[in-house]
C-alpha cells in the first residue's frame, strides 16, 4: 500500500511526512487551491527531502508544456493532472490522471496515464466518493489510488472497500490552520499500513 501525503506547503511539513513514512509527497500548483505553492517553495521542499522520496506536482487544467517546465525546474518525479487530460502524453515524466468521481460515468480511462487517482467530486474539498466504484476503474489495468475525504478514522475501511494500490490524503491530516498535524499524519500512516482487503 503506497501512501501519498499531499498538499504540503512547507519544508517542515514535508520532513514530518517523510519521517512518518510517506512513500510520496505531493505539492499543489493549482492556482485557486488554498494549498498552492510557488515554484520557489516547491524547490525548497524538493531540496530538503531525501533524494529517493518522490515529489509529485498537482496541476489543474495546465498545458502539458507548462507541467513539464515546472517539473524540470522543481525536480518533480511525477505530475498529477486534474481536469483536462492532454491529447499527447509524450513527456519524460510520469503522468497521473485524477478523476473527480460524482458517479459511475466519471470513470473513464486516460490513455498514457501511469496511474489513475479517484478523487471526490471536488478536488481538495475533503469529500469522498462511493469507494465501491473503484472496482470498475481497476479494470483499466492501471495502478489505482483513491483520495477524497480520507482520514485516519476511515482510511482502513476505504482500503477494504476499494482495494487500491495506494491512498492520497491532504485535508484529513491537517490542523485547523491547514498545516500537517503530526498526530494525524502518524495515525493515518499507521491505519493505512495496517489495513487489509475484504
Amino acid at each position: 500500500m503506497r501512501i501519498k501525503l499531499c498538499g504540503v506547503r512547507t519544508v517542515e511539513d514535508a520532513l514530518l511526512c517523510a519521517e512518518e513514512g510517506a512513500d510520496e509527497i505531493g505539492v499543489i500548483f493549482a492556482p485557486k487551491s488554498k494549498r498552492r505553492v510557488t515554484v520557489v517553495e516547491a524547490k525548497a521542499i524538493r531540496a530538503a527531502l531525501p533524494s529517493h522520496l518522490p515529489l509529485v506536482g498537482v496541476f489543474l487544467d495546465a498545458p502539458l508544456d507548462e507541467v513539464v517546465r515546472v517539473a524540470r525546474e522543481v525536480g518533480l518525479q511525477a505530475a498529477q493532472l486534474h481536469g483536462a487530460w492532454p491529447l499527447s502524453t509524450a513527456a519524460d515524466l510520469a503522468l497521473y490522471a485524477a478523476l473527480q468521481v460524482t458517479d459511475e460515468s466519471a470513470l473513464q480511462p486516460r490513455p498514457g496515464a501511469a496511474r489513475i487517482l479517484l478523487d471526490g467530486p471536488a478536488g481538495g474539498s475533503g469529500k469522498s466518493f462511493a469507494w465501491t466504484l473503484a472496482a470498475r476503474a481497476k479494470a483499466f489495468g492501471t495502478p489505482l489510488f483513491i483520495a477524497g475525504g480520507l482520514t485516519p478514522e476511515n482510511v482502513a475501511e476505504a482500503i477494504a472497500e476499494a482495494q487500491p494500490s495506494g491512498v492520497d490524503v491532504a485535508s484529513g491530516i491537517e490542523n485547523a490552520k491547514g498545516y500537517k498535524d503530526p498526530a494525524r499524519v502518524r495515525a493515518f500512516v499507521r491505519a493505512a499500513r495496517g489495513a487489509s482487503f475484504k
